[in-house]
């Protein structure tokens, strides 16, 4: 048998008596001779603990008056559940998603393990490649392995789906995180999507634009529903009279397809008095830039602003910067309420910003 290090039995201790809050923040920790005593070890292998739990960033030391527990714990600490999992309780959790394709579901896919493994939980990733029987075959496998919660970003089209129903009306833990089902009574985490495509708008509108393109894929989801309104929402705000004929959503069929770049470029030309473009997904915004340079290059019409929702990375197009680092915690944290019996359904809603660089962002 392996034998824990002492300096790490001490940090691990002191560690639990944190997550547990019996030592609250700003609580003072007991002094090294107070450990040196309780445990019958030396002075250094009392300064090896405590430096750990300094590098977790739980507790600081302040020269000349001790060791107290930080002021603010890391994500990590506040995600923990307070059934703390051992070896004898099935400790996993499941998370689905359409697609491994974009940035945001990467960055929630390593934000989510982080938080879980932090927490003593282990991820089980499944993919559905936008099926909505994939994602129901997903949640049946899950759910029939015993894992103790889900967190599912739904399919593309989110077509009504009966084991997500299923799931809402057996009360089984899961947090829709990004898009979700309106009728589906669960937890949700999403974006500002209405406020950050009406600061975008409004933000060009303030320039003077007047013909702006909304370009998108089929207004099939909640997210993309919530930035075509708030692009409405913005001309309403100002007065302006808002030309709908410069709304392109892609049917889902289309996008999947070799027609997509094609059909973007017979939308840009056949709209000439196109200012500036704002395309409601990193994906589209990619196409809308190939389509725009192709088009726009070739003829006399006047240049367009490009923005984007979500980082397309390409040098130069502002963008909509979604927390996806927070959407993460805020889904991790409500899956673990509920899997202590906590049921109360409600959503979250993360702000967003927009950037021009990876540190500028517009502001009022």
């Amino acid at each position: 048998m392996i034998k824990t290090a002492l300096y790490k039995q001490i940090h691990l201790d002191i560690k639990e008596r944190i997550m547990s809050e019996d030592l609250r923040p700003k609580d003072r920790v007991p002094s090294e001779q107070e450990i040196m005593d309780e445990y019958k070890v030396s002075k250094i292998t009392v300064k090896n603990a405590l430096s750990a739990l300094v590098d977790e960033g739980l507790v600081i030391r302040i020269q000349g008056k001790g060791t107290f527990v930080a002021p603010q714990l890391p994500d990590t600490a506040r995600i923990r559940s307070k059934s703390a999992p051992d070896k004898n309780v099935n400790n996993f959790v499941g998370f689905i998603v359409p697609t491994m394709k974009t940035r945001v579901i990467q960055q929630m896919v390593e934000h989510l393990e982080y938080f879980f493994r932090e927490a003593g939980f282990h991820m089980v990733l499944r993919i559905t490649r936008e099926s909505s029987a994939e994602e129901s075959r997903a949640i049946r496998e899950l759910t029939e392995s015993k894992i103790r919660g889900l967190i599912v970003f739904p399919t593309e089209d989110e077509k009504y789906n009966e084991s997500l129903l299923r799931l809402s009306l057996d009360k089984y833990p899961f947090v829709f995180i990004d898009r979700f089902l309106r009728n589906i009574e669960t937890y949700k985490v999403t974006s500002d999507n209405i406020g950050g495509a009406y600061e975008t708008v409004s933000y060009l509108l303030g320039k003077g634009h007047r013909q702006i393109a909304l370009i998108s894929s089929e207004n099939a989801n909640t997210a993309i529903e919530d930035r075509t309104a708030g692009f409405e929402r913005a001309y309403i705000a100002q007065g302006i009279s808002i030309d709908k004929s410069l709304w392109c959503h892609v049917p889902l069929d289309i996008l999947r397809s070799e027609k997509v770049l094609p059909y973007l470029k017979d939308f840009i030309a056949a709209h000439p008095q196109i200012t500036a473009v704002f395309a409601l997904t990193a994906e589209m915004t990619n196409l809308t830039y190939n389509a725009v340079r192709s088009v726009r290059t070739s003829s006399s019409a006047a240049p367009i602003e490009l923005y984007s929702f979500d980082n397309p990375e390409i040098p130069g197009i502002p963008y909509v910067k979604q927390d996806e680092k927070k959407l993460a915690q805020s889904a991790a944290q409500l899956l673990v309420r509920q899997m202590e019996a906590d049921y109360a359904p409600t959503q979250t809603v993360i702000p967003v910003k927009l950037v021009f660089s990876t540190q500028d962002a517009i502001t009022e």
